[in-house]
């Protein structure tokens, strides 16, 4: 209750810190004609994942409430590639955006492209994926510890007290590492005697394939598999159905996109922690727009305008129970169409 109502009490925020920046005076409007186009543009790791499709459609949305002068863009590696995505970042801030926001492949590598176009006066908003020592602005997300607590949670129910959870990741990638850590701590806490071992995937479905079958030849004692991000847990389902696991171990993936549904629904796959990403896609907007758009309100980064430091989301688990709610199969089952 307390993170639902930080997370609607930043949103009031944001909505007022932009009406201040868009009024013009009292009972004074202005025609989106007289007003000057700008871009915000979305940085992502990996373009055409449908994970960050639902975020750029919130992001969509979320210029349109602001005016039909505003045009947004999306853009990044199709690859997981840190190093990619911040050459796309450097090459949007050629195009002197009014706006970036970026999810970070991992939080090191982006810091130069990052504090590059803070110096440049361009506000940078970071979401899903935060880069905490760079100069970004404000970051918008999901409390990743509390994320990885929901998986350990769901397989402590599932597993009980004793074997082995592997945990697939990708290493720096800030993210997961918490959500990692999360679970790893929940595991500690609530089954002490469950033992984990890491796998990185590269973040690479083929890759999570590869890793988890020679992790589970290697351990039988695996009981369990927790994937900290959207493409593990396909990897892993494959790799358990081929070595005729499926009664045997447990499968907890991390977002949702069509082939996890799928899997969700058929049961290779037991849930999926999620968080929303066109919410998170929506609020980066929002708060680039009230960044580049400074008010009367006291900042703690001018020149730019004032934006909180932090925006925390909710995190559940969602199952193919879930999914046999026809509400809940329209809302997860259609993604967004770019």
């Amino acid at each position: 209750m307390k993170k639902s109502l930080l997370f609607i009490l930043s949103i009031l925020l944001i909505f007022s810190v932009v009406a201040c920046g868009t009024s013009t005076g009292e009972n004074e409007s202005v025609s989106t004609s007289e007003v000057e186009p700008e871009l915000y543009s979305m940085v992502v790791f990996t373009k055409g994942a449908e994970y960050f499709n639902w975020a750029y459609s919130g992001m969509k949305d979320a210029a349109v409430s602001i005016g039909s002068h505003i045009t947004v863009e999306l853009q990044g590696p199709a690859e997981w590639d840190a190093s990619l995505e911040a050459r796309s970042v450097e090459q949007v801030l050629a195009k002197k955006p009014n706006g970036i926001v970026v999810s970070c492949a991992d939080e090191s590598t982006l810091i130069p492209a990052i504090n590059k176009a803070i110096d440049q006066g361009t506000p940078v908003i970071t979401f899903d994926s935060d880069s905490p020592e760079s100069k970004r602005l404000s970051y918008v997300g999901t409390n990743n510890f509390d994320f990885g607590a929901v998986a350990g949670k769901a397989i402590v129910d599932a597993i009980g007290t004793s074997g082995e959870v592997a945990i697939i990741m990708v290493p720096g990638a800030v993210s997961m590492e918490e959500r990692a850590q999360g679970c790893i701590d929940y595991l500690a806490e609530n089954a002490p005697d469950i033992k984990h071992t890491i796998l990185n995937d590269e973040g690479d479905v083929s890759k999570a394939e590869q890793v988890t079958s020679a992790a589970i030849q290697a351990n039988p004692n695996i009981k369990a598999i927790f994937s900290t991000h959207g493409y593990g847990a396909p990897g892993a389902a494959a790799a358990v159905r081929t070595l005729n696991k499926n009664e045997d171990i447990l499968i907890i993936g991390s977002d949702y996109d069509s082939a996890t549904i799928e899997l969700l629904k058929a049961g290779d796959v037991a849930g999926t922690v999620i968080d929303d990403p066109y919410l998170l896609g929506y609020e980066a907007f929002m708060l680039a727009y009230a960044a580049a758009h400074p008010t009367q309100v006291m900042s703690g980064n001018p020149p730019f305008g004032h934006v909180p430091p932090l925006i925390y989301g909710g995190s559940s688990l969602l199952t193919g129970e879930i999914l046999k709610d026809p509400a809940a199969a329209e809302r997860y089952e259609n993604p967004p169409k770019l």
